[in-house]
């Protein structure tokens, strides 16, 4: 174990605050450690029935645009599914009849406290979508099938929405062969 012998922030923001300084080893022992500590958010895979609904949204830290599953990061002790809903509707305009937890996960374990929290959408009701001023987001509904073959081809660089759309597989009793 672990346990921070000193520490300061070097950086506090919008999102993130980074924590470095020495922790003491379970051997005594010193170590230098650097820690982006982040407030957790959520990831949730909208299932119509018959297909998924992704974002495709430009990432300023890979340079580039992906296709992933609806997230936000959570604000403060918010409960996590209700920011799933929330999430959802303002992202995908949908609203889920059931918000059903699939599990968590942590994005990079080295370095970085962000823990995922992980929904399936089910029972979608269109409604409106009202994304943040700053998001550019364009909804991509993919059939199930071709989530499947994409995942076969290794085709998703997201790891919370290839988690997510395993375990939407594994609701729905099917595998990505087929």
């Amino acid at each position: 174990m672990e346990i921070w012998a000193e520490s300061e922030i070097l950086y506090e923001g919008k999102i993130i605050r980074l924590r470095v300084g020495e922790v003491t080893l379970d051997n005594g022992q010193r170590a230098f450690r650097e820690v982006v500590e982040h407030p957790g958010g959520v990831c949730i895979i909208p299932y119509t029935g018959h297909s998924v609904v992704l974002v495709r949204q430009f990432r300023i830290a890979l340079g580039r645009y992906l296709l992933e599953a609806p997230a936000g990061k959570l604000e403060g002790d918010e409960d996590p599914g209700h920011r799933a809903a929330c999430e959802l509707e303002e992202e995908t305009g949908y609203r889920a009849g059931q918000i059903v937890p699939i599990g968590t996960a942590h994005s990079s374990v080295g370095f970085c406290s962000e823990n995922i929290h992980l929904f399936l959408a089910l029972d979608l009701e269109k409604t409106q979508a009202c994304p943040e001023e700053e998001e550019r987001i364009e909804l991509v509904e993919m059939p199930i099938g071709e989530i499947r073959k994409a995942l076969r081809e290794n085709r998703f660089d997201d790891g919370k929405t290839i988690i997510g759309l395993y375990a939407l597989l594994n609701h729905l009793g099917v595998g990505i062969q087929g």
